[in-house]
């Protein structure tokens, strides 16, 4: 007898993992600007308002050349978004977070507030560097999200060292955060706010 076919309820959701080959950053932990420009392009539209935390200036150029318009926010000394986010509440086409290091209950106040100032069908986009140790902080930003009433859509892999001989060859100049470590990829994991004709 032939079994019954899983419901949407109960088959797992497959994620779309994409890879883009960037150039190294200019910034150790900073989106490389090429994948900046090409983010903004895949995940706004023309005159929207992209709001992004702690990403140190390297959307500036691409917010103008793509005439987005851009505001840049930085996290208080205690690591919070700061309360004047509530002047674009529903506002936002896009907004991307360098989210740091945080308890899960610190991850979900921040991710609701991040979807708050979203308008529907809007995107949340979340960069992380790869660190050692046994926490997943991306794994950890998947569920707050999730929690907050996003919906996780992609996983991109941004590559940020050459491909050389089949394999990926960090610069020995660049200076790391990770010690002798040399992350070669950056994590971006794309959310939207349903509604308003998101894919995904």
């Amino acid at each position: 007898m032939p079994q019954p076919r899983p419901s949407r309820t109960t088959q797992p959701r497959i994620i779309p993992l994409t890879v883009w080959p960037t150039a190294t950053p200019e910034i150790s932990g900073a989106l490389p600007a090429e994948a900046a420009a090409r983010a903004l392009a895949t995940f706004s539209n023309t005159r929207d308002l992209v709001i992004s935390l702690d990403d140190r200036g390297i959307l500036t150029g691409a917010a103008d050349y793509l005439r987005r318009r851009y505001i840049a926010l930085r996290r208080t000394p205690e690591g919070t978004i700061p309360g004047s986010t509530r002047n674009w509440d529903g506002d936002a086409g896009l907004v991307i977070d360098h989210p740091p290091a945080a308890s899960p209950e610190t991850l979900l106040a921040d991710l609701s507030t991040l979807a708050r100032m979203l308008r529907p069908g809007g995107y949340c986009l979340t960069v992380h560097t790869p660190a050692g140790g046994s926490a997943d902080p991306l794994a950890d930003t998947i569920t707050a999200a999730r929690a907050a009433g996003l919906r996780y859509l992609q996983h991109i892999i941004i590559l940020t060292s050459p491909i050389q001989d089949d394999g990926l060859h960090p610069p020995a100049d660049i200076p790391s955060d990770h010690g002798p470590l040399h992350p070669v990829h950056t994590d971006l994991a794309v959310f939207a706010k349903p509604g308003g004709g998101a894919r995904g």
